[in-house]
């Protein structure tokens, strides 16, 4: 892990990765859930994308108290970039995500904050492969002092104070026996080497049942407005877990957690490689209206967690 050593020289501008973490972000927290960055659908409300319609982001954008910008900076860039459900993206590969837009916008003082409107009107028509298709939207905002130039490859999270995620995914499953077949329930997950060497990703799921405040209050939100839901789950699904295809992943024996149940498999990627996966669970036996939540994280041996996706399976 490393920041972006583009605007290294800009120490005063940051987004929260968890509330009040003032731009030091823990890449042992949930840290894509960030609460700079909300996407509200005119028609499907929070979180979810309507095509052809004005789709708000909220984006806050902050300054520390004790930071700089460099010399002759006269304003702020803003970008924001949406994705399909995903892990790690890349600024610009196409398959990864949409650059949505960047806004110029006034200097803060020290220790102030500023929320700014994005208005995004997805194309229709679009397959569900793009990232501006409709549906759950993987978000990405970036702020820093506009002499400088970020990097096209990378986001460089989570360790980049200038960058935040906000990555959540409700998966309603209803229907006769949708919810009860094994693997039945479950979605499609990109992620991406945006390094310069091959790697050995570790991608692991682990399962939530004693969520943090933080998680729950962001969940809940979602499936407040989904019809069918009654309550988080308190224990987990019979199994769940991920497919794979077009690359060869391994199953590997996770380190010992001390919540949940965890899955991980170690998946070889070249550079610049962008790959789908399939993670679903089998919620045969379960309640109805139950939600079981997921956190899926993206990580290498020697660098840490590089991104990551919370996946809320509701059974309908």
């Amino acid at each position: 892990m490393a920041a972006d050593p583009g605007l290294a020289s800009d120490t005063s501008t940051f987004l929260q990765a968890i509330a009040g973490d003032n731009g030091v972000h823990d890449p042992n927290g949930v840290f894509w859930l960030s609460p700079d960055i909300q996407l509200t659908g005119p028609t499907s409300g929070i979180g979810k994308a309507d095509p052809g319609e004005d789709n708000i982001v909220d984006v806050t954008y902050r300054a520390t108290a004790n930071g700089t910008v460099p010399s002759g900076t006269e304003s702020l860039s803003i970008e924001l970039y949406a994705a399909n459900p995903s892990l790690v993206m890349a600024p610009n590969n196409p398959q990864s995500t949409a650059h949505l837009d960047s806004i110029g916008q006034p200097l803060l003082a020290p220790g102030d904050s500023r929320t700014i409107q994005f208005h995004w009107v997805p194309p229709t028509g679009l397959p569900a492969s793009d990232p501006q298709a409709p549906g759950h939207k993987c978000l990405i905002a970036r702020a820093y002092a506009d002499p400088l130039t970020p990097s096209a490859q990378n986001f460089f999270l989570p360790e980049d104070p200038h960058v935040a995620q906000h990555n959540i995914c409700i998966v309603p499953c209803g229907g006769p026996g949708a919810a009860t077949r094994p693997a039945g329930c479950g979605t499609t997950v990109t992620t991406a080497n945006v390094w310069n060497k091959p790697q050995k990703a570790r991608i692991r799921a682990t399962l939530d049942t004693d969520p943090s405040k933080t998680v729950r209050e962001i969940a809940i939100a979602h499936l407040k407005r989904v019809k069918g839901f009654q309550r988080l789950a308190t224990k987990g699904p019979k199994a769940f877990g991920f497919t794979f295809g077009g690359v060869r992943a391994r199953p590997v024996a996770p380190p010992k957690i001390s919540k949940g149940t965890v899955v991980e498999s170690e998946v070889p990627l070249e550079p610049g490689q962008v790959v789908s996966f399939r993670f679903a669970a089998n919620l045969a036996g379960g309640r109805l209206g139950e939600a079981h939540i997921f956190h899926l994280t993206h990580a290498t041996a020697p660098g840490g967690v590089q991104g990551g996706l919370t996946v809320v399976l509701l059974s309908i």
